[in-house]
């Protein structure tokens, strides 16, 4: 569990939302809760403190693809959380498969801390 760096309690984020297996298409941040319920919200601009909102931690956070209902890229890209655990981002891509999302070959990616190059878990 991480508090975000920013810690300004923003309000929650109108469109965040629960993933669920009937999300639209497109680019999303997520932010796992210390609940293991994995929120979303259009990606853009520093939106990863506003999809928990007040400042709260997180089990996880990054950002997803989704096209034709599959993911097709998950990754622990957050600049305001930072998670640089390798089984933390595959425990999130459990979770999506057990909320009944399909998880491309390959589409798991963890960017290390290091800024080296990102390495395919899944």
């Amino acid at each position: 569990m991480k508090y975000p760096l920013d810690s300004y309690p923003y309000p929650q984020d109108p469109g965040s939302q629960s993933l669920t297996s009937a999300i639209a298409d497109g680019a999303y941040a997520f932010v796992q809760d210390v609940n293991g319920v994995i929120m979303v919200v259009a990606d853009g601009s520093h939106v990863h403190p506003k999809i928990l909102g007040g400042a709260r931690p997180a089990m996880y956070a990054g950002d997803l693809t989704i096209v034709s209902g599959k993911v097709v890229d998950v990754t622990n890209l957050s600049g305001t959380f930072q998670f640089d655990d390798e089984d933390g981002l595959r425990a999130v891509a459990s979770a999506m498969r057990n909320l009944g999302l399909t998880v491309e070959i390959g589409a798991v990616r963890f960017f290390p801390p290091d800024g080296s190059r990102p390495v395919i878990l899944e």
